[in-house]
């Protein structure tokens, strides 16, 4: 009986060992970085988030956790890129808006998933464009901060998303002032109330910008963010030749792609002024999480499903011994 009652026990042992493994939370201390393609869509995930690209489209959805849904599902939805004319580099109304311009939710788009030993690199090209334009979405998870090129601001091991959007040979239209993508920025479970708003200047840093969700589930603390740079680099080949000004714009030109009519959303352009013909744009955009913002820190899932082992075990013993 003792012999039966030992190995049971280290049976149980071993199961708790590996508890966290069978879990759909992560151990905070992993570094791993995961990938899946599926048909709706490519997913990544790391302990804090998780990243949709809807139909391997620059549709970006994500949120806290390793986990295959949530009750919070924060959005940034690119719909177009097209030129815009005026008098200045500033998209001021809808009236500047013309010239080429391509719609990026019913484009057809393909992808790479690159993976090595510390980050996962996702590419999304759309190519063969009538003006012989190529856009690109290059999508990076690291396992270690990363420094983002001429910013104080640092890319967060496992809880941000770093992608650059790239335009290449960009044959600009006579007298077009600029470039500008559109994007809608939402929270699309609406089950709880989540808050979109502009940055403070001490959330942006000297040369960011960023949009903050606050939810009133976890207190109104901010969970979540949208984060880019207020300037964009121009190659020649693959020679740097100029740096510009990012400039923004709010301008409601009707739901595209996520239901209409959702609260909250925003309609969000990042314009970019005429840089010539032929070039390279590449612009430095984020997302994230604020982990510390959630009630409940994934570590605690390991540790309550330790104690829930561990007094499973001690009743197991004390029934072998009556």
């Amino acid at each position: 009986m003792k012999t039966k009652t030992k190995l049971l026990i280290g049976i149980s042992l071993i199961a708790l060992f590996f508890l966290p493994a069978f879990t759909n939370y992560a151990s905070a201390k992993s570094n791993e970085i995961s990938t899946k393609e599926g048909l709706d869509g490519i997913f990544i995930s790391t302990d804090f988030i998780t990243l949709k690209l809807v139909d391997g489209k620059p549709h970006f959805i994500w949120w806290y956790g390793n986990q295959s849904t949530s009750d919070e599902m924060y959005n940034v939805q690119f719909t177009k890129i097209q030129e815009y004319f005026g008098v200045d580099d500033t998209l001021d109304n809808y009236g500047e808006l013309g010239g080429i311009s391509y719609n990026l939710i019913t484009s057809d788009w393909t992808s790479e998933i690159v993976e090595d030993d510390e980050s996962v690199t996702v590419t999304l090209t759309l190519s063969g464009l009538a003006n012989d334009a190529e856009i690109q979405f290059i999508i990076n998870v690291y396992e270690v901060d990363q420094p983002i090129e001429g910013t104080d601001s640092i890319v967060d091991a496992l809880a941000e998303v770093k992608f650059d959007i790239v335009v290449k040979d960009w044959v600009f239209s006579e007298d077009a002032a600029g470039l500008a993508v559109r994007s809608q920025v939402l929270e699309s479970q609406q089950r709880n109330r989540v808050r979109v708003r502009n940055g403070t200047t001490a959330e942006n840093g000297n040369t960011t910008r960023t949009m903050q969700f606050e939810s009133a589930e976890q207190g109104n603390k901010k969970v979540a963010f949208y984060e880019w740079a207020t300037f964009a680099d121009v190659y020649d080949g693959a020679s740097k030749i100029s740096t510009i000004d990012v400039g923004e714009g709010y301008l409601d030109e009707g739901a595209q792609g996520v239901g209409p009519g959702i609260p909250g959303m925003i309609h969000f352009w990042l314009t970019y002024p005429n840089y010539g013909d032929s070039y390279t744009l590449k612009h430095d955009p984020s997302i994230g999480i604020f982990p510390d913002a959630f009630s409940v820190p994934l570590y605690l899932f390991s540790i309550i499903g330790g104690i829930i082992a561990t007094a499973a075990i001690g009743a197991i013993v004390r029934k072998r011994k009556q």
